[in-house]
């Protein structure tokens, strides 16, 4: 097996999940406790989606603060869980790309968010841009938690998010 620097970087993640499940080497812009996002959705949305802007380094899921501070709770556990199984036994994880994208590497462009709240507690995102000239579309599912809004799934055009942790 051949390994890319993004697939070395990839296992490094994996490691790093698996040995500490806490870390404070990066410190979200979408934390829990930052008052615009425990009322507004759009403002969680377009916060994540800042971070591909030109020259942004992404919404690293290095952390499982990270993604407790991103990800509702069931789905946060099934992030966290499968990157330490796969950790422990040398092998990826089952999320092999950045989810807020469907791709591994970016070059962003054209980035549009619409939030549509179909409940208090609910709200739907949908995202489109172009990632190396190639148009995407990218739905978040967001749900208003004690703690702020966090994402329940994200679909992508053949899949989602949570059913890739449902097999």
């Amino acid at each position: 097996m051949s390994l890319t620097r993004r697939g070395i970087a990839h296992l490094l993640l994996v490691a790093t999940l698996g040995v500490s499940l806490t870390s404070t080497s990066i410190g979200s812009s979408v934390a829990a406790d930052d008052p615009p996002f425990f009322g507004d959705p759009a403002a969680f949305v377009s916060a994540i989606y800042e971070r591909y802007e030109p020259g942004g380094e992404g919404m690293p899921l290095d952390s499982a603060e990270t993604i407790r501070s991103l990800f509702e709770p069931r789905l946060a556990q099934r992030m966290i869980d499968d990157s330490a199984e796969a950790a422990a036994i040398g092998d990826a994880p089952k999320l092999d790309g950045d989810p807020f994208i469907d791709a591994q590497d970016w070059d962003i462009a054209d980035i549009r968010i619409d939030v549509e709240a179909s409940t208090p507690e609910r709200a739907e995102g949908h995202v489109t841009f172009v990632n190396f000239g190639e148009a995407k579309r990218i739905d978040l599912q967001l749900v208003l938690l004690e703690d702020g809004w966090r994402i329940r799934d994200i679909l992508f055009p053949n899949r989602s998010l949570r059913g890739l942790y449902s097999h």
